[in-house]
């Protein structure tokens, strides 16, 4: 699941990389800001999850493909009601490891 969110936001960041800038210090920004990315993501996807909206109306409402909603929706519903973002975050990264 890290990676599926890392590639999602790839994109996004992909232009600062081609700015021929340090690669090292690209990655880390890059890793950054994908991480703070995906955080956000997860943010509203807990807010929709609290409000009731089943992963696949969550999925329409922000564009995001289905299987990888409802991960986040099951990492989400083990968390319960710690619902924190960051921790939600590692434990989608332990998930796919």
């Amino acid at each position: 699941m890290c990676e599926a969110l890392k590639e999602l936001f790839a994109d996004d960041f992909k232009e600062s990389e081609l700015k021929g800038r340090n690669a090292g210090r690209i990655e880390g920004r890059i890793e950054g800001r994908t991480e703070g990315a995906a955080s956000k993501i997860i943010e509203l996807v807990i807010k929709k999850h609290q409000k009731g909206y089943t992963a696949e109306d969550t999925a329409d409402m922000l564009e995001e493909p289905v299987s990888r909603i409802r991960q986040i929706y099951d990492v989400i519903e083990k968390s319960s009601p710690d619902y924190d973002a960051e921790t939600i975050y590692k434990q989608l990264c332990e998930k796919e490891e």
